[in-house]
């Protein structure tokens, strides 16, 4: 009798489903290298944590073997929304200057030289 050792095949594929909307969500909204990591991981957590969520309900709307996609991938979703909105950094205020008034002449000119 063989006994099975490592990681579960559902554990490896959400990690993997997860790892592909954390780099899915730094490709489209990540702007520094920095946030890849970061969003790899918010990734991985959120699905596990939507798997989680799943088993507790008991809610499963679309499953690939053990694993609950939908739920997963709304949790991943989830906490890529607040991965994005912690470390997005804040837009500088546009200061709006004021224009200079040259003065000039009837005929155009500015009067120098």
């Amino acid at each position: 009798m063989a006994v099975a050792n490592g990681i579960p095949a559902g554990l490896l594929f959400a990690s993997l489903l997860g790892s592909m909307l954390g780099l899915g969500w730094h490709a489209l909204f990540g702007r520094r290298l920095w946030q890849l990591p970061l969003y790899w991981l918010g990734g991985i957590l959120g699905f596990w944590g939507g798997l989680v969520g799943s088993s507790l309900t008991g809610l499963a709307v679309y499953r690939v073997g053990t694993v609950p996609v939908l739920e997963g991938s709304s949790g991943a979703l989830f906490v890529l929304g607040l991965v994005w909105l912690v470390t997005t950094p804040a837009e500088p205020p546009r200061v709006r200057r004021p224009r200079r008034r040259s003065r000039r002449g009837a005929d155009g000119s500015t009067g120098k030289g």
